[in-house]
């Protein structure tokens, strides 16, 4: 068994979670953290990356997730799940408060080794995910795209070119890793992304 594969059969434990700016918990691990849209499938990505269930809260319900969720990878990083964006049926001023803690997070956050961002393969990227690739540049912190339920597509080459063409567009370079929490396609890829980030 190597490293990485080692590394996410590990304990993996709840740390905190930060509904405001001033919960975020100060930790010195690094950190990698998933973003993406309320119904992306982030939680079920996460749950299948660290071989749990139950893990990340999968809801039916999208943008249901109001915080910012730390987990401890062992003792060798903390796993950071973001709230969904682009789906919640809050009210504005919860927006408000959600996007503040999100950009705070993304922005500020020294410990922070890696970002994914979540693209649903089916519908390539949208405003807002080109709205926070933008903001990650110029706040010259390291991202990759991840492209889930890739299951759900039968051809890739509309969604890859979209997503070259954004990246080009921005001058950026960066992984582009297809992944499915049904078949587990992409898992080790993705892993060991991650394991590399934090070495």
């Amino acid at each position: 068994m190597d490293r990485t594969t080692k590394l996410f059969r590990s304990e993996i434990n709840f740390i905190a979670g930060a509904a405001k700016v001033s919960q975020i918990p100060n930790l010195i691990r690094p950190e990698i953290a998933f973003i993406g849209k309320s119904n992306v499938g982030k939680s079920s990505l996460i749950n299948c990356l660290c071989n749990r269930h139950g893990l990340a809260r999968v809801s039916h319900t999208p943008g249901r997730t109001s915080q910012i969720n730390f987990f401890a990878v062992g003792e060798v990083f903390t796993l950071v799940d973001l709230p969904g964006y682009g789906f919640a049926n809050v009210p504005l001023r919860v927006k408000e408060q959600w996007n503040h803690l999100v950009s705070t997070y993304l922005t500020t956050r020294v410990n922070l080794k890696l970002i994914n961002l979540l693209i649903d393969a089916r519908r390539g990227i949208k405003p807002h995910d080109e709205e926070i690739a933008k903001l990650l540049i110029s706040h010259k912190k390291k991202f990759q795209i991840i492209f889930t339920k890739a299951d759900k597509v039968s051809s890739r080459a509309e969604s890859t070119l979209s997503g070259q063409n954004f990246l080009e567009s921005l001058g950026y370079l960066c992984n582009v890793i297809y992944t499915s929490s049904r078949s587990k396609e992409g898992a080790k890829e993705l892993q060991y992304s991650m394991a590399e980030s934090i070495k």
